[in-house]
């Protein structure tokens, strides 16, 4: 039976239960076997806070589990807490479900993850009591996204870069429901390397943007979000106001997490801007590159990889101990990929996108 895993109000800074970590656990083995990089992993805690929601989206959780509980929840399944005091269960598998609130309201973000003791060893196929796992997660993820009120399913299948999707455990059951491919990334890391400050690069740690400033940033992370590739999946761009990102430094904050913008400024302009982010409870030595973007009429100039110089050297003097900064990356963009070659980059996994109207 299923089972969904709450957050009780003002749980965000709360123990996490045994149920999230095995969750945790689970994904994050997932992840690491497919890129092989212990970097690969979430927290708890972070996850938790998820399950808080926001304004941007909603977060739910639910696991698969024999045993028996009681009550039922607004969505009639069973009802366990996320943070402690929460009963001991043992699980064969977790469905996280995203849904956005303010752009691609008809959209559901789902990762399906089967227990540690379920997957099979590299090379090897699942065993048959594994299948039927995956294939219950599938179709209750499914199941969930109608009752949530949305229309399109969207999952990820990750594998190592010389492999295809077939190597998720997942992909098997989703290819039965007939979901279909519609962007393919690699996920890769930048060493940080010394760097000498660039001209004219400005650095604005935790959305702290002079006011001069702020409309130009604005602009360029609504085109960032615009001109990203996604293939065919379905998508919006965001559109980055004044309030959206006020919110956004406020999740900052509850969530003890950081990042740094650096702008390229031409003339009082903000012509191109690259961002990294950091997690309070992740590795320390590990940050991410969120977004990269050069105004239209100022591409071909050279000024993203003056923007990507620039920010190595942020990040050795403000989050002097990080060491890597990790990316995904369309595969179908080539100036992006080669930006990162030119950067050194090592790539540690790939990613499939699928899509299913329900």
């Amino acid at each position: 039976m299923f089972v969904q895993i709450v957050a009780p109000p003002g749980s965000a800074s709360a123990e996490p239960a045994d149920c999230l970590r095995s969750f945790v656990f689970d994904a994050n083995l997932a992840a690491q076997e497919a890129s092989g990089d212990p970097a690969a992993s979430g927290s708890p805690r972070r996850v938790l806070q998820r399950l808080q929601g926001s304004t941007e989206s909603r977060t739910y959780l639910f696991g698969l589990t024999d045993s028996a509980l009681g009550r039922a929840g607004e969505l009639g399944l069973p009802v366990i807490s996320a943070a402690e005091p929460s009963p001991e269960i043992d699980f064969d598998g977790f469905i996280h479900i995203s849904l956005p609130l303010l752009e691609e309201t008809e959209n559901a973000d789902i990762e399906c993850v089967l227990a540690a003791d379920l997957l099979p060893l590299p090379g090897e196929e699942l065993e048959p009591e594994a299948l039927d796992v995956t294939r219950s997660l599938a179709r209750e993820a499914l199941r969930l996204t109608r009752q949530l009120g949305r229309t399109t399913a969207q999952v990820g299948m990750l594998y190592p870069p010389d492999a295809d999707h077939t190597y998720d455990p997942m992909s098997q059951a989703y290819l039965e429901l007939r979901f279909h491919c519609k962007h393919a990334e690699r996920q890769m890391f930048v060493e940080i390397a010394p760097t000498p400050p660039v001209v004219g690069a400005q650095v604005w740690p935790d959305y702290d943007i002079p006011e001069e400033l702020l409309d130009d940033v604005l602009h360029l992370l609504t085109l960032a979000s615009t001109d990203a590739v996604y293939g065919d999946l379905s998508v919006e761009p965001i559109v980055w106001t004044r309030q959206r990102l006020n919110e956004a430094h406020a999740r900052l904050r509850s969530r003890k997490a950081h990042t740094l913008l650096v702008g390229i400024v031409e003339q009082g302009r903000v012509v191109a801007l690259t961002e990294l982010s950091r997690h309070g409870d992740a590795d320390p030595e590990v940050c991410e590159w969120t977004l990269t973007v050069t105004d239209r009429e100022q591409r071909r100039r050279g000024l993203a990889t003056r923007a990507k110089q620039h920010a190595q050297y942020a990040v050795a003097h403000h989050w002097p101990d990080v060491r890597r900064a990790y990316c995904s990356v369309a595969q179908a963009d080539p100036a992006m990929n080669a930006l990162y070659a030119r950067l050194g980059a090592h790539v540690i996994s790939a990613s499939s996108a699928y899509e299913l109207t329900v």
